[in-house]
């Protein structure tokens, strides 16, 4: 059986790909399995289909999924419930009320990381020939494809757990006999080395990195590949999807853009000149179905020629939000231009008199590509009142994680006696509650640099999230994280006759006030809006759809749909995508009242004075 994982930047077309692929194989009389990963799932969109977490048939020898994370996980625990919930009660001075605090709180987020695992499971349970993934945009790839060492670490902590009961059985009775527990320990371990081995293997594991031939995408390539490079994954291929064939009358936008693909091809090779390149032609129509895919598999093309220049966009005046609004998020479908329209935004503020942080919460960052300077988690200034940052979230977590451990090793350096207490083993396991925060956390507490900036003097923070899936999970991430934070004060409530809370109790209840604040902020529409950015096409216009539902649960406010890179008048093909995306736009209308346009120009700005000229073109619709 081999895998092909379809991986890259948001929006560049993996699910796209991925599809035509799966079609592609299955038509030579494979049985395939397509499955995405994706939280914001859009392969039953590109094959027309309504697809669930158990795997259907959608044609002959093709079955497809759409990982139901959550319920991956529940079935995942469910084997485990027991071995854990001794583990726990085991290692720690803990009764079971405070595990089930404990183990409810650290493992939401989880769910993420264990679709490799359920990746595996599928594809044994059906006998395919192949598994065809679509995965999320690149950062959040990377930590799917980093589970072998999640893994690994939860079986490291689980064994700090049982080890003191080892001790002491062996203090007590003279010697240790394994028992369950240790099994469940040695089963994660080995879970953890056989998908590690899995991953690094080419016989079994094909990853394709999809690219669209642009400047910001080539970035991202380097710096994705470079990544699985470090995870000990080798890339087979390098897609270039979309690109645009020659007009047959003289079009403006097609030369362009030709003109910039041809010199991003040439980048390209130079970049991974020992990495086989695939092209693909753009389609007038986006394929969606089982026909439209087919013709997808066999589009390929020639590399461009150079073309003319690109066009300018047009003078008028740039949107800004309603006065009192101090938080913008850009977000939505990958690929959509979110970072492009946030830095666009914060220049115009800027421009406007307002004292602007600009920042970058995507994993992938994009940010310096676009403003065209080199980036960091240091704050910098771009421009006159703009500072701009991209977030490193590890960073920020390890940060406050050692503040956690610092206040863990006072409390237990203070300790005096208590028979029923083992300093050694407790400290260990008070410091392990620490290591199993929820995964996700650590862009969280990035966030806090929002609050803090605020209350620094920045008049307006523009934030570009990243795609839709992960925007809503860190939307969503502030009410886990004051749950994981409260499950970790009442657990030391527990040690407190014995050594005390110190500064690690304070300095947890500044984090739930940290996060109250954060979480009020996010849903006040007098102070925070989030732009919804999204292109005129059926796969964005539906994940769109599904964005403006769950900020709605959230209750999180919008501002206007941004409807970004409309095509303008031109060739035939150009006035042919221009009346499929009228069509669009009349759907989502439906859905929004208030609504912004863009039109595209080729290649996309970067660089401050291009940007500025790009936020003049928006306009009402």
């Amino acid at each position: 059986m081999l895998f092909s994982f379809f991986a890259g930047k948001g929006g560049v077309g993996k699910t796209t790909c991925a599809a035509a692929e799966a079609v592609l194989f299955a038509a030579r009389g494979r049985r395939v399995l397509a499955v995405s990963t994706d939280p914001a799932h859009s392969l039953g969109d590109a094959l027309g289909e309504r697809l669930s977490a158990r795997p259907r048939r959608v044609h002959r020898g093709l079955f497809a999924a759409e990982l139901d994370a959550d319920r991956a996980l529940s079935r995942w625990f469910q084997k485990r419930e027991r071995a854990f919930r001794v583990l726990a009660s085991r290692g720690t001075y803990l009764d079971d009320e405070d595990v089930d605090q404990l183990l409810s709180q650290s493992l939401p987020g989880v769910d993420e990381l264990i679709g490799l695992v359920e990746l595996t499971r599928l594809a044994a349970a059906g006998e395919y020939d192949r598994v065809v993934v679509d995965t999320a945009p690149t950062g959040h790839t990377l930590r799917l494809l980093a589970m072998p060492d999640t893994l690994a670490r939860l079986a490291r902590v689980l064994n700090d757990l049982q080890q003191k009961h080892r001790w002491m059985s062996q203090s007590l009775g003279g010697r240790y006999l394994p028992d369950a527990s240790d099994a469940v320990i040695e089963g994660l371990e080995r879970q953890a080395e056989e998908l590690r081995a899995l991953l690094r293997d080419p016989a079994r594991s094909a990853f394709h990195w999809v690219m669209l031939p642009e400047e910001l995408a080539l970035r991202e390539a380097r710096d994705g590949v470079a990544g699985l490079q470090r995870l000990g994954v080798r890339v087979r291929e390098l897609v270039v999807n979309r690109l645009t064939p020659a007009p047959r009358s003289p079009c403006a936008l097609c030369a362009g853009r030709r003109a910039e693909e041809a010199r991003v091809l040439r980048a390209t090779r130079e970049s991974f000149s020992d990495t086989p390149l695939r092209l693909v032609r753009a389609l007038d129509e986006e394929p969606r179905g089982l026909a439209a895919l087919r013709r997808l598999s066999s589009a390929r093309t020639q590399a461009p020629r150079p073309g003319a220049a690109r066009p300018q966009p047009g003078e008028g005046t740039a949107w800004v939000p309603p006065e009192g609004v101090r938080l913008l998020l850009f977000g939505g479908k990958g690929g959509v231009g979110k970072t492009t329209c946030a830095a666009a935004c914060a220049l115009h503020l800027a421009r406007r008199g307002k004292r602007v942080l600009l920042l970058s919460t995507d994993p992938a960052h994009s940010l310096g590509d676009v403003l065209d300077r080199a980036l960091s988690d240091e704050p910098r200034d771009i421009a006159e009142r703009l500072t701009a940052r991209e977030l490193d979230a590890d960073r920020a977590f390890a940060a406050r994680r050692e503040q956690y451990r610092r206040s863990v090793d006072e409390l237990f350096d203070a300790l005096r006696g208590g028979a029923r207490f083992d300093a050694t083993f407790d400290r260990q396991v008070v410091q392990d509650l620490i290591d199993l925060a929820p995964p996700g956390i650590d862009e969280l507490f990035a966030l806090f640099a929002v609050v803090e900036a605020l209350q620094a003097g920045f008049e307006t923070v523009v934030v570009d999230t990243a795609p839709t899936g992960h925007a809503l999970r860190l939307l969503e991430m502030p009410e886990k994280a004051l749950g994981w934070v409260h499950a970790l004060l009442a657990i030391l409530l527990k040690y407190r006759r014995v050594i005390g809370l110190g500064d690690l109790a304070r300095t947890l209840t500044t984090t739930a006030r940290e996060l109250r604040d954060l979480q009020e902020l996010l849903r006040d529409p007098a102070r925070a809006l989030f732009v919804p950015v999204t292109r005129a096409a059926v796969l964005p216009r539906m994940e769109t759809e599904r964005l403006l539902r769950a900020l709605r649960r959230l209750g999180i406010p919008t501002g206007p749909v941004l409807v970004n890179a409309l095509t303008p008048a031109g060739c035939g093909r150009c006035g042919r995508a221009a009346a499929v995306e009228a069509g669009e736009v009349a759907a989502l209308r439906r859905r929004t009242p208030a609504m912004l346009a863009t039109p595209a120009v080729a290649p996309p700005p970067r660089g401050a004075r291009q940007l500025l000229a790009f936020g003049r073109t928006w306009a009402s619709r």
